[in-house]
């Protein structure tokens, strides 16, 4: 069912994602501790021959490409958020993280044409992005047990 890696990696996800809920701002210093486990995590597994190189690379590149739209969209997508997705892509890799983007990306998009329909707010506010991004890991954890 779950593993303790997963307990885990939701609950510090739902922490930050309540915090950037709370205060719209994620801390600098709980995103370098969380970068901090998910390097240590990684050498874990390369040490216990379950790490693959290429997904770890990807992974950080996927973080690293939200980091550049962060700075060309003047943070439409803010750099914590973007810290975070570089965080779960160290921690998951590749492909698990773009799944977890993809869950993300559909419910933030279906969240916001339900408030845009019902005129809960306008096309110019924001929603904070890590409640969504816990959200779709919780999503892919749950599926992940069904295929």
């Amino acid at each position: 069912m779950w593993e303790i890696d997963q307990i885990c990696c939701i609950s510090l996800l739902l922490l930050t994602a309540v915090i950037d809920f709370r205060f719209r701002r994620i801390p600098v210093y709980m995103l370098a501790f969380l970068n901090l486990l998910a390097v240590v995590w990684q050498l874990y597994r390369f040490f216990g021959q379950k790490g693959d190189m290429g997904t770890l690379i990807g992974g950080i590149g996927v973080g690293a490409v939200f980091f550049l739209v962060s700075r060309f969209t003047e943070e439409g997508v803010g750099y914590g958020d973007s810290w975070v997705i570089l965080i779960l892509g160290i921690y998951l890799g590749l492909w698990e993280v773009l799944e977890v983007l993809a869950g993300t990306c559909l419910l933030l998009a279906a969240v916001s044409i339900i408030c845009l329909a019902v005129k809960r707010m306008s096309r110019r506010r924001t929603l904070p992005f890590v409640p969504f991004l816990a959200a779709g890991y919780l999503m892919s954890v749950l599926c992940a047990g069904y295929t």
